[in-house]
């Protein structure tokens, strides 16, 4: 659990990105792949006079404490479906049209996160629960000494992330923890043994 006496939360504007068609695009459509960057402040005391234990009866702050910011910063994806006769100048114009509360947010859990479409596509048979979970895994990334390691949550779970974009505010959401989870066979495998490293940031 962080100790940090606050934290900011800075969103730039949603940005295009590309204007695709992937491999396995569905007929009739594009890919849109747009970008946000997402910046966070965490602030901490220099000294700490209270404890967990303890009520106090003065804030950090009555002793005259000051704080320490460290930012991170974190660029967010998403993938949106575009009819295809949308040319690559017109999806722009729409992209910077955007209200400024547009946002990606991210979701977190323990459990593959699928949308209505992906439930579908599992309950008919043409996707299973494991092509989900080995795709959404969270991985150490390439420029990491780890990487392409699981990072385990701070229970030593498998975790599992998307992004989805929205065109109104919408808070990120974690659902690790409330008891949902799943794990395939190959994550299993591969957790057996692997060294877990809590802290990573997602």
């Amino acid at each position: 659990m962080s100790n940090a006496t606050r934290k900011e939360i800075k969103r730039g504007k949603v940005t295009f990105s590309r204007l695709f068609a992937s491999d396995f695009q569905k007929s009739g459509s594009k890919t849109l792949e747009v970008k946000q960057i997402i910046s966070t402040t965490m602030y901490y005391p220099t000294k700490k006079f209270n404890s967990d234990l303890q009520d106090a009866l003065f804030t950090e702050s009555d002793f005259g404490v000051e704080e320490n910011g460290y930012e991170t910063t974190e660029t967010r994806v998403a993938w949106i479906p575009v009819p295809s006769a949308y040319n690559e100048a017109q999806v722009k114009q729409i992209v910077a049209n955007l209200p400024a509360t547009a946002c990606i947010y991210k979701m977190l859990s323990n459990h593959p996160i699928l949308t209505d479409n992906q439930r579908q596509a599992v309950n008919q048979g043409l996707k299973t629960m494991d092509d989900f979970a080995d795709a959404q895994a969270i991985r150490y990334p390439n420029n990491s000494e780890f990487a392409g390691e699981l990072i385990f949550d701070a229970a030593g779970k498998v975790q599992y992330k998307r992004t989805f974009f929205s065109k109104t505010a919408q808070e990120d959401l974690d659902e690790r923890g409330n008891g949902k989870e799943y794990v395939s066979d190959a994550l299993a495998e591969e957790t057996e043994g692997a060294s877990i490293t809590i802290g990573q940031k997602i």
